[in-house]
């Protein structure tokens, strides 16, 4: 029996996830300009509070009109402890817009809640640390992407775990990869800096930021989405 795929835009019907029942955290950015209501689309929405001046912004946008905005002093987004973000030693995909200034210090997820301590034992935190992308776990920087993160346009990124390699892509091409492998515990979403201690604020903005847990999405080069992230 062959398979036929249809195409859903053909029949003015809308695109749907396959693997949308996977999807931790689904945030779009979109809302009202200055809103703190930062809002998940995921199909178990949870609760992300907004800190300093993180809020929404119609300044800059890749889909809707609007993303979330963090000037680099003290705004992070955070959601609290969940089983959605306990990787363990599964395959997922965290994947985002981005659109910054420069290539400082900046974390865009870690598994520490705010004020807590340690080195991430079992855990990780995403950062771009010395002018790369780089994954920081169990005491140790555990690779870094081949290029610098870009500045003042919009890049889609995907760090992908499959197995025990990690890839990072910007725009869909691999940007690097290392093999790492560890059971990953920690059951928390930080984003904006890193939750131990004051430091690593992102200064731009994000959007159509979405984690799937259990699923590898890209496993090779791809072609970046063209359009917003499906609801279902």
């Amino acid at each position: 029996m062959s398979l036929i795929y249809i195409n859903p835009y053909a029949f003015g019907g809308a695109a749907t996830d396959p693997d949308f029942a996977s999807v931790s955290l689904l945030l779009h950015g979109d809302g009202t300009n200055g809103s703190t209501t930062i809002t998940d689309s995921s199909s178990s929405p949870k609760t992300v509070t907004a800190f300093g001046n993180a809020q929404i912004s119609t300044t800059q946008s890749k889909f809707g009109g609007s993303s979330i905005a963090f000037d680099g002093n003290g705004d992070y987004i955070t959601s609290a402890s969940n089983a959605a973000f306990t990787f363990g030693t599964d395959d997922f995909t965290i994947e985002f817009w981005y659109y910054i200034s420069s290539t400082g210090n900046q974390c865009f997820y870690d598994t520490i809640p705010i004020g807590g301590s340690g080195e991430r034992t079992s855990g990780f935190a995403l950062v771009v640390d010395s002018g790369k992308w780089n994954v920081f776990s169990n005491n140790s920087f555990r690779g870094q992407s081949t290029n610098a993160p870009s500045t003042n346009q919009w890049v889609h990124f995907a760090l992908v775990r499959s197995g025990t390699t990690w890839t990072y892509y910007e725009n869909g091409t691999s940007n690097g990869s290392f093999t790492y492998s560890r059971d990953l515990t920690d059951s928390n979403f930080v984003c904006g800096r890193v939750g131990d201690t004051s430091a690593y604020f992102i200064n731009g903005y994000l959007d159509d930021y979405r984690v799937t847990k259990g699923v590898a999405r890209y496993t090779a080069n791809f072609t970046a989405p063209t359009a917003p992230f499906p609801d279902a």
